[in-house]
């Protein structure tokens, strides 16, 4: 198979496209936070899952809780071809057609104490995504099917320290379970002749995330909070249907970028409070991938992915003893530089968010919390190469029309 081809379609399922955030993360990690845009997460501690953003918040709740949240997002990315061509060939014939499908991203958290420490777990799924092109799409030697499936286990433990200064820290076990195909051309004149790939890895990773939440005399909140790469190293195998290849085993190592996320919560009125988050995240620890085969020389896949920021701003507002209503915008920035580097398994661009959710206090120890977003990706163009040294290269070239909708619940209960 194609050395490139093959490496650049591991590099996408292991990194899980999406077209929910920036890159290929999934921040939907509380319905609460949703509706906010993530505004202030490493300080918002409405409820447990400011774990995920901020362990030390966990010491801000009273009590014991559990929180358990379930999202929709339902994506939309049509391709639209603009003169993809097989280079010295001539045009790239397929029809256009639009990979994204509906996810169900689940969470959930739970905080307890012991002694003077402030104890949770969360488990959630940071990465994962299902991509789905017609086999007689003009981008199959790029890519066709793509599913990623991620399980994120995170223990924590916080402390006040005093009055005003929590710390927290956590421990990550993340597992990655992928599966993509895509066609292979041989040049014999017949998409009937063409060549599949159908490859399968799984692995494990594991990190750590700590935290600060210090609290100033006016009751506004300073939240800090970093959370470490993670580097998985996924072994499985790769089945070959018509084509002069042997099915072998494959393994990679990559390494998903650390986070730095800064955030501020200021109580402008008894009812009213305003969020800001800045997150920095190092995705240019995507300089290149390694892949090793099983009886192939090793290949090697340059990336040039670029650092980013996320910035966010939001509000929560208490109606009364019952509604809580929230608001929020953000923006993303995408760590993928121009159209070459842009593929149909992550056809990633800059993202604007905008965010209305609210809280429902069902009773003194249950409130329900739903949320909507809706992302605008743009117009993002791609001019991608599946480059094969030992024959023609196929060129996909046009643009996609990125648009998102995001639709979050959660019920948190104290016990």
């Amino acid at each position: 198979m194609k050395r490139a081809t093959l490496t650049a379609a591991i590099l996408m399922a292991l990194s899980s496209q999406s077209v929910y955030a920036a890159g290929f993360g999934l921040i939907e990690q509380s319905a609460s936070g949703q509706g906010l845009s993530y505004a202030g997460a490493a300080v918002n501690t409405e409820d447990a899952s400011v774990m995920w953003f901020n362990p030390a918040g966990l010491s801000d709740i009273e009590g014991n809780q559990i929180v358990g949240a379930l999202h929709i997002i339902l994506p939309n990315a049509p391709f639209k071809n603009d003169g993809s061509y097989i280079d010295g060939v001539g045009p790239l014939f397929g029809a256009e057609d639009d990979g994204a499908q509906n996810a169900l991203v689940p969470n959930f958290y739970w905080k307890g104490q012991y002694q003077d420490y402030d104890i949770g777990l969360g488990i959630n799924v940071p990465y994962g995504s299902v991509v789905d092109y017609d086999q007689d799409w003009v981008g199959r030697y790029h890519a066709v099917y793509t599913e990623t499936k991620t399980v994120n286990i995170n223990p924590a433990i916080s402390r006040k320290v005093n009055d005003q200064l929590s710390l927290g820290a956590g421990l990550n076990a993340q597992y990655i379970r992928v599966n993509l195909t895509q066609k292979i051309d041989f040049g014999l004149g017949s998409q009937q002749e063409d060549g599949y790939a159908d490859l399968q890895a799984s692995g494990w990773g594991f990190g750590f995330n700590l935290g600060m939440l210090y609290k100033f005399e006016n009751q506004s909140k300073l939240g800090l909070s970093y959370r470490s790469k993670i580097r998985y190293d996924a072994k499985g195998d790769a089945d070959f249907t018509n084509a002069p290849y042997a099915d072998q085993a494959i393994k990679a190592s990559v390494d998903l970028p650390e986070t730095v996320s800064m955030s501020y919560e200021w109580p402008v009125s008894e009812k009213t409070k305003l969020l800001a988050d800045a997150t920095w995240t190092g995705w240019s620890v995507f300089d290149e991938l390694r892949i090793e085969f099983a009886d192939k020389d090793d290949s090697v896949q340059p990336e040039e992915w670029n650092d980013v920021m996320r910035y966010s701003v939001g509000m929560i507002h208490q109606y009364n003893s019952k509604w809580t209503a929230r608001a929020g915008v953000a923006y993303d920035e995408t760590p993928i530089e121009n159209a070459s580097l842009r593929t149909p398994r992550i056809a990633d661009s800059n993202r604007t968010w905008l965010s209305v959710g609210a809280g429902y206090q069902l009773n003194d120890a249950m409130r329900l919390d739903v949320a909507y977003s809706h992302l605008w990706g743009g117009n993002p163009k791609i001019n991608a190469t599946d480059a094969d040294p030992d024959g023609v290269d196929h060129v996909l070239v046009g643009e996609f029309d990125i648009n998102v909708d995001i639709i979050s619940a959660q019920l948190v209960w104290n016990y």
